[in-house]
């Protein structure tokens, strides 16, 4: 078992930039075809979000837009500095998630 101190330093939000990062992590592929990728949001401007949405945009080898995939993240609203994670499922395609564009939209929450 490891302890704290054996594990990698972790960036200030305070270096991140003040908007909302959208990354992508692992991918797989299931025996029926089906292509996943998991990643994160991280809310770091300076008010809370609420509505976000992952947009996914595949390419295909020539860098054309296949497919636009649009899902929510869980939890859907962020407090500045929170994190949601998503999964996207890309049916039918039987490859890897590899040349993709991630994005993400969000509505300001008013309070």
């Amino acid at each position: 078992m490891r302890n704290f101190e054996q594990f990698p330093t972790i960036e200030a939000f305070q270096k991140l930039p003040r908007q909302v990062i959208v990354k992508g992590g692992k991918t797989s592929v299931a025996d029926d075809g089906t292509s996943e990728l998991s990643g994160i949001v991280i809310n770091n401007l300076t008010q809370p979000i609420r509505n976000v949405r992952v947009n996914l945009i595949l390419f295909d080898d020539r860098e054309m837009p296949l497919r636009n995939i649009t899902v929510m993240p869980h939890p859907s609203r962020l407090d500045q500095g929170t994190i949601a994670s998503f999964t996207v499922k890309v049916d039918h395609n039987h490859q890897s998630i590899n040349n993709y564009y991630l994005y993400a939209t969000w509505e300001y929450e008013d309070r």
